[in-house]
């Protein structure tokens, strides 16, 4: 019970004793550091609110699905155009603050620091809830479920996930009977050499072996389709 009072009397004592040999001078570096830490935060925070998080965020609410700016490089084009959407919304919010006139009360105009920030931030929250909203953020839905949102399918995904297991279902079925019907004819063709003459028998063999080929090609497509929809539903 009495050990960890004296631990803290010990420390609370050291400190107390290397503050005393720091001085003011040693305060006064700390100080520096701590304004120099605080003040270099500001400036990062101003460059990223000016120049990158308002235009991005607009960028996500008005193209919520991935890959829907490019394929290959959809986040840089993301970074590119929010970077240059920032700096317009920065524009435009200082134009809307100019026109606001003087105010009364400083005898300034608007256009001062904290009104730029107050509304970049506003606006940043805006785009952030309609980009959530048009379901560009579904990694939300890992803070809440509630928060999950899907975005809207684009033009060439207007078929619902019913709609294309159905007609991977219809493929498959049509290339299960195609395969059938081909193995009918191998055995067909096999049966008829049989009973046909030399002359007959190497026309019959030409068919059988068309028939091999194709037989193959339709099972290949018949693997790929099945091991696409199996990945698709596991």
């Amino acid at each position: 019970m009495y050990a960890p009072i004296g631990l803290s009397l010990f420390l609370r004592e050291s400190s107390a004793q290397s503050s005393n040999r720091l001085g003011p001078l040693g305060r006064a570096l700390s100080d520096d550091v701590l304004g120099a830490i605080v003040a270099t935060a500001r400036v990062i925070g101003a460059l990223v609110l000016l120049f990158f998080l308002p235009g991005f965020l607009l960028i996500n609410a008005l193209y919520p699905r991935k890959g829907e700016l490019d394929r290959e490089y959809d986040a840089l084009y993301r970074v590119t155009l929010g970077i240059v959407l920032s700096i317009a919304v920065t524009v435009f919010w200082s134009f809307f603050l100019n026109s606001l006139g003087v105010n009364e009360a400083t005898g300034l105009g608007y256009v001062v620091g904290p009104n730029i920030a107050g509304g970049l931030i506003g606006l940043s929250a805006a785009f952030f809830a309609l980009g959530w909203w048009r379901g560009a953020y579904p990694w939300m839905a890992r803070v809440h479920p509630v928060l999950a949102r899907v975005p809207k399918p684009g033009p060439g995904e207007l078929l619902t996930e019913d709609e294309r297991d159905h007609r991977v279902r219809l493929k498959l079925q049509q290339l299960a009977e195609k395969r059938e019907a081909l193995r009918r004819a191998i055995k067909d063709a096999e049966r008829r050499m049989r009973l046909q003459s030399a002359d007959a028998q190497s026309h019959y063999e030409t068919l059988r072996d068309k028939s091999r080929a194709e037989l193959r090609s339709v099972e290949a497509e018949l693997k790929k389709l099945e091991e696409e929809r199996a990945a698709e539903l596991y």
